[in-house]
Parts: structure tokens; sequence; C-alpha cells
């Protein structure tokens, strides 16, 4: 579901629970691991630049990272459904924080290797 906010507040206002929860416990695991990235609103989701999007749907929370660097840590959400480049969050208990930073991480150095840094 597409979201016509202009900005990451209006965006939040605008959801339910239990989807807004979730998004936030995934929201706040990346601002603590990318402090430097201004959040913003991209194609109607939550973008943090050269990083992650993070949009809310019916029933999920969708985290958009590489495919590439996804690809090497789908084993480390065994409980949570997949894509090409995104998981797809249905229940808090799913969030292993500790993966998610790593995977956030790995998203920052694949990014910089390939030339396509994070943008501030």
């Amino acid at each position: 579901m597409k979201r016509d906010s202009s900005s990451p507040e209006a965006y939040l206002a605008d959801l339910d629970e239990p989807e807004k929860g979730l998004l936030e416990t995934i929201r706040r695991t990346i601002l603590d691991e990318a402090p430097d990235l201004e959040e913003g609103i991209r194609y109607g989701m939550l973008d943090y630049p050269g990083l992650a999007s993070l949009a809310a749907q019916k029933g999920y929370v969708a985290l958009y990272v590489s495919p590439a660097v996804l690809d090497r840590h789908r084993d480390n959400f065994p409980d949570v459904s997949a894509g090409k480049s995104c998981l797809r969050f249905k229940k808090p208990a799913q969030v292993d924080r500790v993966a998610l930073r790593r995977l956030l991480r790995d998203v920052r150095t694949f990014r910089a290797a390939t030339g396509r840094a994070s943008r501030k």
C-alpha cells in the first residue's frame, strides 16, 4: 500500500496498529545503527538514503535492502517471509534487532565498497 505522506512524521501518523508498533521497532533499529542518515520519504515509503526503505503494508512491514546483501543474511531471519530485496515482518517477535543491525552494517559496507555509499 503506497502512502502519499510528505514527511516521516505524516507517514507514521497515518499508520494503525499493529503495523505502527512493528514499523517503529524496525525504524528505531535503523536510526540507532545509522544516526547520520536523514530519514525521508521516497516512493511512498520511509527512506534511509543508500541503506534501506521501510514500508507498512496491510498485515506486515517490509524492509527493503540490497538484494546481494539480503541474500547473505536471509538465514538469520528464518521466520520472516523474504523476497528478492525485502524482509516482510508480521509480528514483533520476528524482529531480531541484533541480526537486523548486522544486516544494516553489511549494507553500508557493501554500498561503500561498490561506490554507492549512503547519502546524507
